[in-house]
């Protein structure tokens, strides 16, 4: 494993193989050099091992984001962080400095938009680099629109305007495009198409959904599962696969995935239920009418808490069409 994870980049490095190491220096020098071209936004821009323009301690801000993006669950013992397209904001509740925006390694990127909760952190979602059918170009294009598409913008809206998000997105292809390209020379093998976990778990977290939902075998949680068998009981020998739950001083509600299928229940409001075949996947989506109700198939309705952003919603409903396709396991 690398070196304290409290250090520094170079203490990091300093513990990997030297091949990695030359791998890392000249893919960072690649993204340095393509940067250079696209002139905007260069001052949220810090290149790994590159002097900033203009902060003295650019190199404590890049280690910063890269202690509290990717460390946490690296990709690999072995993982380069190259660039990070970011600023630091405080957390409301947590009176924290934390990094905001994109962290590119050479395995994946790593987007985080929203700041830690009261109760738990908000976790990066990541998009894993891959080489399709596209090309290069192509595909860097289509893992960048993917992430600027669902950055919460108004949330950063203080610091980034519509012009800067648009130029932070050109800037953002050009690295992976930069990146990619000397992985490639490098001898890197990229995956030919987007890599996703097969597991209910850890697409969950790949969704950017692993502090956002309650399992039912997380100690900390225990009470609120004995509330929550109250309002939404199981048949006999249900289980429970991942909550979207909360509770008020009178009881708790929410929507619930088992492996029968999906029951909810909003406060004053009778239980839900939908059998898992009774899923119809390519009819998952947000209801018309509501941000937090979710429609699982003709007349299946559940409701959502309401503290889940809308971003968040979209990544269940691709949790839940790909549970309803048959595509994840249980774990």
């Amino acid at each position: 494993m690398p070196a304290d994870p409290t250090g520094s980049l170079a203490q990091y490095l300093a513990a990997l193989p030297e091949g990695r190491v030359r791998t890392h220096s000249v893919v960072a020098a690649a993204i340095a050099e393509r940067a250079a071209t696209v002139p905007r936004e260069q001052e949220l821009l810090f290149i790994a091992g590159h002097r900033h323009p203009d902060y003295e301690d650019g190199a404590d801000r890049f280690w910063h984001a890269v202690e509290q993006l990717a460390l946490p669950e690296p990709a690999g013992a072995d993982e380069l962080p190259l660039a990070w397209i970011g600023y630091d904001v405080v957390g409301r509740f947590t009176g924290r400095r934390e990094a905001q925006g994109f962290l590119l390694t050479d395995r994946r990127l790593l987007v985080k938009d929203q700041v830690d909760g009261v109760f738990g952190t908000a976790t990066p979602r990541q998009y894993p680099l891959f080489v399709g059918s596209a090309g290069v170009a192509g595909s860097a294009s289509e893992i960048a629109a993917s992430a600027a598409s669902s950055y919460d913008w108004e949330f950063a809206r203080s610091l980034i305007d519509a012009d800067t998000a648009s130029g932070l997105g050109v800037l953002l292809s050009e690295l992976l495009v930069a990146a990619m390209e000397t992985l490639q020379r490098a001898g890197a093998e990229l995956a030919p198409e987007p890599p996703t976990s097969t597991g209910l778990l850890g697409r969950v977290r790949e969704l950017g959904l692993g502090n956002a939902v309650k399992l039912p075998g997380d100690p900390k949680h225990a009470k609120h599962f004995a509330k929550l068998a109250k309002k939404l009981p199981l048949d006999p020998g249900e289980r429970i696969l991942i909550a979207c739950t909360d509770s008020t001083l009178i009881g708790a509600y929410g929507f619930l995935l088992t492996d029968r299928g999906a029951r909810s229940k909003d406060l004053g409001e009778d239980p839900a239920f939908t059998p898992t075949e009774q899923f119809v996947p390519d009819q998952i989506r947000r209801a018309p009418d509501s941000a937090h109700r979710i429609l699982l198939g003709a007349g299946e309705t559940h409701e959502i808490p309401t503290r889940f952003t809308e971003q968040q919603v979209d990544a269940l409903i691709v949790l839940l069409r790909e549970w309803g396709e048959g595509r994840l396991d249980a774990d």
